[in-house]
């Protein structure tokens, strides 16, 4: 019985023992959660609160660098708000690090809530933010001694920015650095998911962002080309795309522009009827201008018989040394299109010889109407012919030295030019040649120096259209293109390509009869009511085989190896106004492009400011209107 009662005892003295333990277990890991849960909270607070801090701080520099700006928005007076630019980087910088730790957890939370979108692009919004007050730090720090003068121009501003890339090279390495890991940041957003006040400036940006770094690569070869060390030479190509050729449109004038110091000391235009001196001895012109436009020899004014620009360029500089004995670093051309598009950001201009004020909506008129009846001229196209032929182009240099004058004063959004002169060298309506050989393959690798673009292992489209008729009538014409891509015999035999151009004059003129001979009529619209006389051509990938065209003259159809490693095909044929015509090309396309590796390259003629394009691929088609210079598919 006792010894029955001591075990008893035990077994609940040991039970009261492990109660005592499990409790003390208990109590110790409560106190440690609530240590836990302390701490944490303590580090959510001061994380809060250093995220808090440079956040407030950013908001501070921002809003007094915003102030700033309305004040005053030259480069120097914003300069001297460096030491804000420096704290708002700082800011940013610190927030960025603060924050990338949650990035996981922030990138959960999308389309979670109304603002789910917007948490999770944070880390890469910050990363953005940060990059780009910190490259507008470095930049202003740079570039800060070298623009002091408020007052100073547009010119004077250059040529301190060329000054100080010619003598820091090394702080100019490290902002392209910096400008490379801006665009990343800024090409890795999705706008779609951004609120509308962030996706509208974000997908703004967004096409800049393969520039930034390229761009300040780029910018030691910057003071060369603005002629810092020595002056450089530019000739300046008018195209008129009213009258198509291959690069744009007919060499209509030349401008040739001395730089020296980032300053142009000199300029001349020259009619491109006056290059040439017909004293020393020319090329053969192509065989189709001998042929249709019955021109025996090369002259400046058709040197842009070629599509592709470097060639072309080539072929210009010559002629431009023969004729005036000038050499040059590099040429320019520049369509109508890149007129309105270059006014736009500019506004009004004042142009002699033109009532109103010129801008961007009706500057082509102000053109029509002095070609018609130049500045100070007694006489008209339709009442002295031959006076009227001297003095017809006297507006291009006044044209350009207006523009040249809204550029000098600086009174204009500086962000919108550039924007303006990118969607001018995107859609082809300025294209770029230097001398310069690392510039002209960046210039190239951009599309911005006008060189035909097929690719290894893709199909390649290019249309190009020649107006071989003494004429505007591109003025007024519609062309579309349609394009086929089937395998009729298998996917291991060449595809068959249908190339099909529909092109519609739109001023009807009944009774007309087309006549090829060069004449002006009584005004520049009387022009747009002729018949059109087109050498058509559609450059293909080297090894296409031509199997026929329907739509244009017998006999004149032709095909031959073309620029760039291309296959060409061409035809002539002529359009009656208000009439409606088709050229269809069919070809076969070399072996190697199949239905599993199938792509293509279509590249849009310089001068056309949109091409509607159709093209199937099989079963899958597809349609757009083509505004950029090239396209790639898929």
């Amino acid at each position: 019985m006792d010894i029955e009662k001591t075990h008893g005892m035990e077994h609940v003295t040991a039970r009261s023992s492990r109660i005592r333990t499990s409790r003390s277990w208990e109590r110790t890991l409560a106190w440690g959660l609530a240590a836990l849960l302390a701490f944490l909270l303590g580090l959510l607070l001061y994380k809060g609160a250093r995220m808090g801090l440079y956040a407030w701080r950013a908001y501070n520099s921002g809003m007094a660098l915003l102030e700033a700006a309305r004040m005053d928005a030259s480069p120097a007076a914003l300069l001297a708000h460096r030491a804000e630019l420096e704290t708002a980087a700082e800011a940013l910088d610190g927030l960025r690090r603060e924050v990338q730790p949650l990035a996981p957890a922030l990138r959960r939370l999308n389309r979670v809530t109304a603002y789910g979108g917007t948490l999770a692009a944070a880390p890469e919004l910050l990363d953005m933010a940060a990059s780009g007050s910190r490259l507008a730090a470095d930049a202003a720090e740079l570039f800060a001694p070298y623009l002091q003068d408020n007052a100073a121009g547009a010119e004077a501003l250059l040529e301190g920015v060329l000054q100080a890339l010619q003598e820091q090279p090394d702080a100019v390495a490290r902002l392209a650095q910096e400008a490379d890991q801006v665009g990343r940041a800024l090409a890795s957003l999705e706008p779609n998911q951004l609120p509308p006040a962030l996706a509208g400036p974000v997908a703004e940006l967004q096409p800049y962002a393969a520039y930034f770094g390229p761009s300040l690569q780029l910018a030691p070869a910057l003071p060369e080309l603005l002629g810092m060390n020595r002056p450089v030479t530019y000739l300046l190509l008018i195209q008129n795309n009213h009258e198509l050729r291959a690069t744009g449109g007919f060499i209509s004038g030349v401008g040739r522009f001395t730089v020296e110091r980032a300053r142009v000391t000199d300029r001349v235009f020259l009619d491109s009827y006056n290059v040439d001196d017909l004293s020393k001895s020319y090329p053969p012109a192509p065989a189709p201008l001998r042929k249709y436009m019955d021109a025996q020899i090369l002259l400046f004014r058709d040197a842009n018989w070629s599509p592709d620009l470097p060639t072309t360029a080539q072929t210009v500089y010559q002629l431009f040394v023969k004729g005036q004995g000038a050499e040059a670093d590099g040429i320019i051309t520049v369509d109508l299109h890149a007129l309105e598009m270059i006014l736009e950001p500019l506004g009004a201009i004042t142009v002699e010889g033109v009532e109103e004020p010129v801008t961007a909506a009706n500057v082509v008129d102000a053109i029509v109407q002095l070609w018609d009846r130049p500045p100070d001229a007694e006489a008209s196209v339709g009442e002295d012919i031959g006076k009227w032929f001297r003095e017809r182009k006297d507006f291009l240099p006044l044209m350009t030295e207006a523009i040249l004058n809204k550029i000098r004063s600086g009174r204009f959004n500086y962000f919108a030019l550039a924007g303006a002169a990118r969607r001018a060298l995107d859609g082809r309506a300025v294209q770029i040649w230097v001398r310069n050989p690392q510039v002209e393959e960046q210039l190239l690798a951009w599309g911005w120096g006008g060189a035909l673009a097929p690719e290894e292992g893709a199909d390649f489209v290019a249309l190009v259209d020649s107006n071989v008729g003494y004429n505007k009538v591109d003025a007024v014409l519609k062309r579309s293109l349609s394009y086929v891509v089937q395998w009729p015999d298998g996917p291991d035999k060449p595809a068959v390509a249908t190339a099909t151009v529909r092109y519609e004059h739109t001023l009807p003129k009944p009774g007309h009869e087309c006549l090829l001979a060069s004449r002006y009529g009584d005004s520049y619209t009387e022009m747009f009511e002729r018949c059109y006389f087109d050498y058509v051509r559609l450059y293909t990938p080297r090894g296409s085989q031509l199997m026929g065209i329907e739509g244009v003259e017998e006999g004149s159809v032709e095909s031959y190896r073309g620029e760039a490693g291309t296959q060409v095909f061409a035809g002539y044929f002529t359009l009656k106004p208000g009439a409606v015509h088709e050229v269809r090309f069919r070809y076969r396309l070399p072996a190697h492009l199949t239905p599993d590796n199938y792509r293509v390259v279509f590249q849009r003629q310089a001068g056309i400011q949109v091409l509607p394009l159709y093209w199937q691929v099989e079963d899958r088609a597809y349609r757009m209107n083509l505004s950029q210079g090239v396209y790639r598919w898929p």
